[in-house]
């Protein structure tokens, strides 16, 4: 199975270079199949992206049938034919470019953690098996706290990890003390803890619930303001709950 291509802002400079260097090619008296030929190989690699692969199927083809008839004199020029047809491809390409690139927001994040990684999704902060324990609901919290980050929404950063990390102290509680907390409103877990839990009594896994606790009130607040910082810490103390936590339930 293909690896997916991922596109990054770096990325679309590369393309636009590419296609660019195309058409520089096609607007000269003479075009040779040399100048063409690994711009329109680079453009085939955009097969693998969702947002982009109506590029990379029709680089693929047009490298496939360029290369076949120019490949073994790549000194040669293309004739009149190829020269229209990858014309008019570079027209769909730049029309459709502009069709689809008005749904994107290009994000300069604001964040206190390394923002390549956090483009990683969580999975660049937990092992494999630490996500694979994860609940579905817990998964899709973490990719929503790390997609906030990334767009400067940190009031939702931080509810969306707060919200993870109840649910994994919830299914703790609930398998450490062997009773049901049933339905709960958000918090509420949060509080039951703290009530079963004295401070002076709480077992290593729960460190952090009072600075849990304290973020959540912060958040409930309608007047709330989170930062990054705040939301970057929240979002680390989170995935540090699901080290420490997830391995109780192997």
């Amino acid at each position: 199975m293909a690896k997916r291509f991922t596109l990054t802002p770096y990325w679309l400079f590369v393309v636009g270079e590419w296609i660019g260097g195309i058409k520089d090619a096609l607007a000269q008296s003479t075009t040779y199949y040399g100048q063409v030929r690994g711009e329109i190989a680079g453009l085939s690699v955009l097969k693998d992206n969702e947002n982009l692969k109506f590029i990379g199927k029709l680089a693929d083809s047009l490298f496939d049938d360029l290369y076949t008839k120019y490949e073994s004199q790549k000194d040669a020029h293309l004739d009149s034919e190829d020269i229209e047809s990858l014309k008019c491809t570079i027209i769909r390409w730049e029309g459709r470019l502009q069709e689809i690139s008005k749904n994107w927001v290009l994000s300069c994040p604001d964040t206190h953690i390394d923002a390549t990684k956090l483009a990683e999704g969580p999975s660049a902060f937990l092992s494999g098996d630490e996500s694979n324990m994860l609940e579905p609901l817990e998964k899709q919290g973490l990719r929503e706290s790390v997609s906030s980050l990334l767009h400067g929404n940190f009031i939702s950063a931080e509810f969306m990890a707060l919200r993870t990390a109840e649910s994994l102290l919830k299914r703790w509680y609930e398998k450490k003390t062997a009773k049901k907390l049933g339905k709960t409103t958000w918090g509420q877990v949060l509080d039951e803890l703290n009530d079963e839990f004295p401070k002076q009594e709480r077992p290593k896994e729960l460190l952090l619930l009072d600075y849990l606790r304290e973020r959540r009130n912060e958040i409930a607040h309608p007047g709330a303001i989170s930062g990054s910082v705040e939301a970057s810490t929240t979002f680390l103390n989170t995935i540090s709950l699901c080290k420490s936590l997830l391995p109780e339930k192997s």
